[in-house]
């Protein structure tokens, strides 16, 4: 039983952070014209490489997540608000940039999320260092995700 309970509480906090997904892709699909119709800056991989890598890194997300949160929410608290606020950071940057077709503002957003994902990060380091270093992968897709953010915002401005 105990067993069943650990793998509920992990498909839970999967699950959760396929939210931020759902609530953007809504957003992607109509502005994709918008979107190729810009200047893009070296190095913008294809479509395709930002579904897979948000799939990968909303699984690491939810893993992470489990492991800081997996022996109980009492004395996380700190942690666990800035996890939720960070998904919805994560879901809202999608219709701010897509949605509003507003890379300014974007970018913005996702100088945020760096900061909150930063101070996020310590929270979990400070409830269990596996569930930080699964952080990584994120905090570098963002910094890469600003990078493009800003070429985009530059370069169309």
């Amino acid at each position: 039983m105990k067993h069943i309970i650990t793998l509920l509480k992990l498909v839970f906090w999967l699950a959760l952070c396929q939210l931020p997904g759902i609530v953007g892709a809504g957003a992607v699909r109509p502005n994709l014209e918008w979107f190729h119709s810009l200047q893009m800056p070296p190095l913008m991989p294809p479509d395709m490489v930002f579904g897979l890598m948000w799939s990968i890194l909303y699984v690491l997300l939810g893993v992470a997540a489990f492991l800081a949160f997996r022996n109980g929410l009492k004395k996380s608290r700190t942690a666990l608000i800035l996890f939720i606020v960070q998904l919805a950071l994560n879901a809202w940057w999608t219709p701010v940039f897509f949605g509003d077709q507003n890379p300014g503002a974007a970018l913005v957003l996702l100088v945020f999320m760096l900061v909150q994902g930063a101070w996020m990060a310590h929270a979990f380091w400070r409830k269990n260092r596996a569930a930080a270093w699964l952080l990584l992968p994120y905090g570098v897709w963002l910094l890469f995700a600003g990078y493009l953010n800003a070429g985009v915002w530059i370069l169309n401005a």
